[in-house]
């Protein structure tokens, strides 16, 4: 049985995230969607607002933030999902605004029952041409979901000037220089590819690293909120017992500032390249392609976080090596 792919949704509080859900419902008229629903509050009503779907395929979280207390709950709809007998062939969670998705990610990853049902497929995140620039200063949250989006709606363009536009599309690459940047309004941008992006998939992240080295600029890519981007690479092999303690206590002392670790390890000994991921504390490592006999083996990571120390951090990768 194929796994279920899973799209979150996410975006500061009224950058139009419940207007994407309706329209990837739209123009997704196949798919068989269930969809995960969570609003801060003590009512959740944005169930009432989501178009063209039965009632029984949307799933209320409410009265909490899914970062936060809602982990346990979001694990009990995840569980009830996989046991039931209900039909459906895509999952959707949107997330409150105030919401780090980096949590929801890492379920995904870590729990060995949800990831062998579910596959995470992208991270969408919409952002607010009118108010975003105002909302940089102030809400760290939202640095953080543009951070680990791997897809990047502009909104509401037709609210502001096209300079205004271009402005913003150089902040949100200051701030992730690995995301797509779509312009849309009302929250449709004329790609219909928002879904199966598989942004996650052993191959994707593959071509991703490829992708980070022909990117300019990207060995220490800084802005304004502190949040870098940085590429090491090594041709000498890792040792896999250190390179796995290193990045258990590395992540563990910087949880709150580190977002996302991906890379294609060359580890001493094993003859496939080795396909990390991570998000926040929770490491994933899936077996990748053979390296070729007549191939030079290369381990390239990047590593997506706030205020880096890139030479602290090279220096105890440099001594990582078998």
């Amino acid at each position: 049985m194929s796994k279920i792919p899973v799209t979150v949704i996410t975006g500061f509080l009224g950058s139009g995230k419940t207007s994407l859900l309706n329209h990837l419902i739209e123009i997704y008229p196949d798919k068989k969607f269930a969809i995960i629903e969570n609003e801060f509050g003590e009512e959740n009503i944005d169930s009432e607002l989501v178009e063209n779907i039965e009632n029984q395929d949307i799933f209320e979280l409410s009265n909490g933030c899914i970062c936060c207390n809602l982990n346990q709950e979001l694990y009990l709809v995840l569980q009830n999902l996989i046991e039931s007998k209900h039909s459906f062939n895509h999952l959707l969670i949107e997330t409150t605004g105030i919401a780090d998705p980096g949590s929801i990610l890492a379920s995904f990853i870590s729990d060995p029952l949800i990831s062998r049902k579910f596959e995470l497929d992208s991270v969408i995140c919409l952002c607010d041409a009118l108010n975003a620039s105002a909302n940089f200063e102030k809400e760290e949250i939202l640095n953080k979901q543009i951070a680990v989006a791997d897809l990047i709606l502009i909104n509401k363009t037709d609210l502001v000037e096209q300079k205004c536009i271009s402005e913003l599309r150089e902040k949100l690459r200051l701030q992730n220089n690995f995301a797509e940047i779509l312009n849309c309004a009302h929250s449709k941008p004329e790609s219909k590819n928002l879904l199966d992006r598989f942004s996650y998939d052993a191959s994707n992240v593959y071509q991703y690293i490829l992708g980070v080295e022909n990117a300019k600029n990207t060995s220490n890519h800084n802005n304004s909120h502190g949040i870098q981007s940085m590429c090491y690479s090594s041709h000498k092999p890792l040792d896999q017992l250190k390179i796995g303690m290193w990045l258990d206590a590395f992540l563990q002392f910087n949880q709150d500032t580190i977002y996302r670790v991906k890379g294609i390890l060359n580890l001493a000994g094993v003859d496939n390249r080795i396909v990390l991921q991570s998000v926040h504390t929770q490491i994933q490592t899936t077996v990748g392609k053979v390296w070729n006999k007549n191939e030079e083996r290369e381990s390239k990571i990047v590593i997506i976080g706030k205020n880096l120390n890139r030479s602290v951090i090279e220096k105890n990768l440099n001594d990582l090596k078998a």
